[in-house]
């Protein structure tokens, strides 16, 4: 079974909150060994209309982890928690 180890990270130019974020999330989504992309709202009409009054947001797997004002190590933690134990090969949820 495959492991979805990337987040996304949707911004917009000019944000203060993302441009905040941005290099603490990385930072920690790094040693981690998780991957970070960011991706611009208003490059995508749906992406804007879903949450361009949300940003900054991150995603993982589909889902909202975080949006708004949020502790990076908070929202790392949350993603973790859900991976599955690779030591023993197993979910993390029943």
């Amino acid at each position: 079974m495959s492991v979805e180890r990337s987040l996304i990270l949707l911004t917009r130019p000019d944000c203060h909150l993302c441009d905040g974020i941005r290099g603490p999330l990385a930072a920690l989504a790094g040693q981690h060994g998780l991957r970070l992309d960011e991706r611009n709202v208003e490059s995508d009409p749906q992406s804007e209309e879903l949450f361009g009054r949300r940003i900054p947001v991150l995603l993982w797997a589909g889902t909202v982890v975080a949006e708004g004002r949020f502790n990076p190590g908070t929202a790392i933690d949350h993603v973790l928690a859900r991976l599955p134990d690779e030591r023993f090969g197993n979910s993390a949820e029943p």
